[in-house]
Formats: C-alpha cells, structure tokens, sequence
C-alpha cells in the first residue's frame, strides 16, 4: 500500500466520522439500564453485590463531549458477619460530565466524571436485636464505557462506575439502552 491509498482512506475515514458527528450533536437521549453493584466497607468482612436498575437522561453537546443526569436502584445485599445479619440497599442520584472518543462511526468509548449523592441504608440483626441505619452523602464519581449506535435512534451501552464512598469500596457495571431524540 502507498501512502497516498493511506492517506486518501483516512481522508474518507474523517469525512465519514464528521458526518456522523453532526448526526450526534445537540442530541437529547434518555435511556434505561440493568447491572450489578458491589460494596465492600472498610475494617469489616462485608463485599456484596447485587443487581441495580437505572434511568438516565442526557444532551450531547457534540461528539466529543455529553452531559447526563441519572438515578440507580440499588437492590438488596445480605451478609452474616460473626452471626449478624447485615442488608445494605439504597439508592444513587448523579450528575456527569462523559468526555467521548469517537473510533469509529458507530463506535466510540467514553471516560465518564461527576457527582453522586448516594443513600444506603443498613440493617443488622441478631436474635433479639435489630438496628438500622442510614448512611448519605455527596461524593465524586468517575469511570469507563463504551456505546455502540444501532441505529440512528437507539444506543446500546456498557460502563464501569466507581463512587469515592469514604470507609467503603462501592462501584456498579451496567448496560444499558438509550433513544436518541430528533
């Protein structure tokens, strides 16, 4: 191969992706997704995980870079420690900023960073005692996916997501669907 086939395959390559990237400017989406979370608190023998539901909804300013607004349901973990029952469940509200790489037309992966505000609630028992409590706050969330368009509407989607919960490890997996509106 010359560098002139080269060079005129990239040629085609950028106008192909340029074109695209109008397609996916100024974008609202919203979708919905399904994973699995983990948490696993610091000074115990606690790491559980569990299956999550999200909803999301965002704008994609351009194809380099979207802004999106999610909730995650957290579903409940269980685990005995020393002959205590301990649940942990809650919920995640968040607020990201997910710079993209576009690598293809229909193709591209994305670093995601933000905010979470997240509420757990933990319960322990033992026979003849039970104690719940509530754990919230405000953290910093960072993480990695990838989109795949299947068509010009709809996206499918992976990502990996770690919030910086102080005294625990809590990070989800998901994939999930969006619709790209016109």
């Amino acid at each position: 191969m010359d560098k002139r086939t080269i060079a005129l395959g990239l040629l085609v390559l950028g106008v192909a992706s340029l074109s695209h990237a109008d397609n996916q400017a100024g974008k609202f989406y919203a979708g919905t997704g399904a994973g699995l979370y983990y948490v696993d608190f610091d000074n115990l023998d606690y790491d559980e995980g569990a299956a999550t539901l999200r909803g999301f909804g965002g704008y994609s300013l351009n194809q380099y870079v979207s802004f999106e607004v999610g909730y995650t349901k957290l579903f409940e973990v269980s685990d005995d420690i020393l002959g205590v029952d301990v649940d942990v469940d809650g919920n995640v509200w968040d607020l990201s900023v997910r710079p993209t790489l576009p690598l293809s037309e229909d193709f591209r992966a994305f670093g995601i960073i933000g905010w979470s505000s997240y509420d757990f609630e933990v319960s322990a028992s033992a026979p003849g005692i039970s104690v719940t409590s509530s754990e919230d706050g405000d953290e910093l969330h960072y993480g990695l996916g990838a989109a795949f368009d299947l068509t010009d509407s709809w996206t499918l989607r992976g990502e990996w997501v770690t919030v910086d919960v102080s005294d625990a490890d809590f990070g989800m997996l998901s994939l999930s669907a969006s619709y790209n509106f016109r």
